[in-house]
């Protein structure tokens, strides 16, 4: 019997829009796909064998746990951890054969000693902050570390890289000025004979925008999902949405004009309405910011979402939509007949961004692959 409230996972679109953008950026580069997050709430462990299939170059991900996972999942192909890791996680990173980020040359002296300790080669990149702040090791001194580093023994630069802060917004020239200085540390390394095997720097909205930012490798995330970057011009590649959230009306109900729904009374009723209950809420990642706000589709048609959105259920009008009964399909995010509810309308809707709302679906939804 299936659950009232499950999550389809379009294995095929996955391949597709894989396929979509390797065409996109050649042959000739390779492409990184983040499966962070459960990949995006998708399922981390589904997604990353069918791109593997697929023939990925690397995943990456942002936690020691989140590799760990992968392998454990007889996932091989190399994985990058792209958060910097505390030093009691060198060992088991490096014993699961992870790729560590680093911006630091205490990291590498530890990560050097726990490698030479234990016989591990050890694979590193090296993060650049070219405006992202936070991780990442400042442009001035990237060259001298990097010449720190050459000499350890069991370790290795496979690949330098640098973080976008603003290339989903349709003003590029912050982005173009982040990949001119990232573009000078890598002239400045071929001027002194550095050759470092991976160079990488586009996301989705750079690698669909931005093509001087491909360089040799391109991180991939909400495009390997069918989700075009938020304030993205091109949608010249077609992307298949890969998450349908669905669930099926467990309650109808006639009320009056007049009569209010749901908590804090802030929808009353403008006239005598057919209200549907559905068994999803805040817990579902369904956010209250669609209270009073949001649609879903019914029956091919949309529905309205009435009141504020509890933690376990809402209620939708239902009285334009005919011969609606209980266990009728609802979807919240995705296609139906000749409808659909895209997550990047969704999330413009309530002001956010489509990795939040894909993200919190979490683990709550039963997974179907089909």
């Amino acid at each position: 019997m299936r659950n009232v409230t499950w999550a389809e996972i379009s294995l095929d679109a996955v391949t597709h829009n894989f396929k979509a953008m390797r065409k996109k950026v050649g042959k000739g580069r390779k492409i990184l796909a983040m499966v962070k997050a459960d990949a995006y709430g998708h399922g981390a462990i589904q997604i990353g064998k069918r791109l593997v299939q697929n023939g990925v170059d690397m995943l990456g991900v942002a936690l020691l746990d989140e590799g760990r996972e992968l392998r454990e999942n007889s996932i091989t192909t190399p994985i990058l951890l792209l958060n910097p890791i505390l030093p009691e996680q060198i060992y088991e990173a490096l014993k699961h054969s992870l790729i560590i980020t680093i911006c630091n040359l205490h990291s590498v002296k530890e990560i050097a000693k726990v490698a030479k300790k234990n016989c591990f080669d050890a694979k590193i990149h090296i993060e650049v902050d070219t405006g992202m702040g936070g991780t990442g090791i400042d442009p001035k001194n990237a060259l001298s570390l990097i010449k720190a580093i050459l000499p350890f023994e069991n370790l290795s630069i496979e690949g330098v890289f640098t973080h976008f802060h603003s290339s989903e917004e349709t003003d590029k020239s912050f982005t173009q000025n982040q990949n001119n200085i990232f573009q000078n540390i890598l002239r400045e390394l071929r001027d002194n004979s550095i050759q470092i095997p991976l160079i990488h720097a586009a996301n989705s909205a750079a690698t669909l925008t931005i093509p001087e930012s491909h360089f040799n490798m391109v991180r991939l995330g909400l495009a390997l999902y069918g989700i075009y970057p938020p304030n993205s011009v091109s949608r010249e590649v077609d992307l298949k949405p890969v998450l349908s959230l669905k669930t099926r009306i467990i309650n109808t109900k006639q009320l009056e004009q007049g009569s209010t729904v749901g908590y804090g009374r802030t929808c009353k009723l403008v006239r005598p309405t057919i209200v549907a209950t559905i068994p999803v809420g805040y817990k579902d990642g369904l956010f209250r910011s669609f209270s009073n706000l949001g649609n879903v589709l019914i029956n091919g048609k949309t529905a309205p979402i009435l009141g504020r959105i509890c933690m376990d259920r809402c209620f939708v009008d239902i009285s334009h939509i005919p011969d609606v009964i209980i266990g009728d399909e609802v979807v919240l995010f995705g296609r139906q007949k000749k409808r659909t509810i895209r997550i990047e309308s969704a999330a413009k809707l309530i002001d956010t961004i489509p990795h939040e709302i894909v993200c919190a679906l979490g683990r709550n939804a039963l997974r179907i692959y089909t």
